[in-house]
């Protein structure tokens, strides 16, 4: 177990980490998905790509798309998501108290998602989580920005040594992104990756609620951080 007292800045992705996002998401992919000719699709096809990139997403469901049907996918998804995706998001249980900690330890925190950072401000606002914040480092309009890139976006903003930071977050590119920016990558298991993709990426320190990751990464508690080391060694 890294020893985490000394952190002072800890990085959360929003969806599927802060946020339950689904009951927004999933119609706003539909119409995303419709304007480049893909249909009928399943929740359960769409959940794998909860939390990634609509370009990604949607080379993934029509290998052929082009750029310009890639921006028509944008803006239907958008106009979708800004009706109803913004309120249609819930705070995971413990996330207040997660947070609250954190800021009374005099952490910093910052939101860094692949969400279009527009979005992401005004989802925090709506949610209340933005007097917790330092700020929100989110992607481009094009959406074209990777995790590595935001990391390392938040790590100049906040100013800190990437050996004091954590990343918070619950799909692969959260993991993939921390380790290229050398900071300690910890998976969200109650968002909507899975342990097994974020394992395959690199990530060897888990949290399976808001409430444990408050009492083993900020407020270290012996007991849980030694239950939590050998877990994920027993696991390896």
């Amino acid at each position: 177990m890294p020893y985490i007292a000394h952190m002072k800045a800890y990085f959360f992705d929003l969806d599927g980490t802060l946020t339950d996002s689904r009951a927004g998401l999933y119609p706003a992919f539909r119409s995303g998905l419709e304007a480049i000719g893909v249909s009928s699709v399943a929740d359960e096809q769409l959940k794998r790509f909860l939390g990634t990139p609509l370009p990604q997403v949607f080379r993934a469901m029509r290998p052929d798309v082009k750029p310009a049907d890639i921006d028509a996918g944008i803006t239907a998804f958008r106009a979708t998501y800004e009706v109803t995706g913004i309120v249609e998001n819930e705070l995971y249980p413990g996330v207040n108290s997660m947070l609250g900690e954190i800021r009374r330890r005099h952490g910093k925190i910052w939101v860094v998602t692949s969400k279009p950072e527009f979005q992401a401000v005004r989802v925090t606002a709506h949610l209340g989580l933005d007097h917790y914040l330092e700020g929100v480092i989110g992607a481009s309009l094009a959406e074209t920005d990777t995790k590595t890139e935001l990391i390392a976006r938040a790590l100049s903003a906040a100013r800190v040594p990437s050996h004091t930071a954590i990343m918070i977050g619950d799909r692969s590119y959260d993991v993939v992104g921390a380790i290229a920016n050398r900071v300690l990558p910890v998976g969200a298991l109650w968002g909507y990756g899975s342990e097994d993709e974020l394992r395959e990426a690199g990530c060897r320190e888990f949290a399976r609620s808001p409430d444990e990751f408050r009492e083993v990464f900020v407020q270290a508690r012996p007991s849980l951080s030694k239950k939590a080391s050998l877990a994920a060694a027993g696991a390896r």
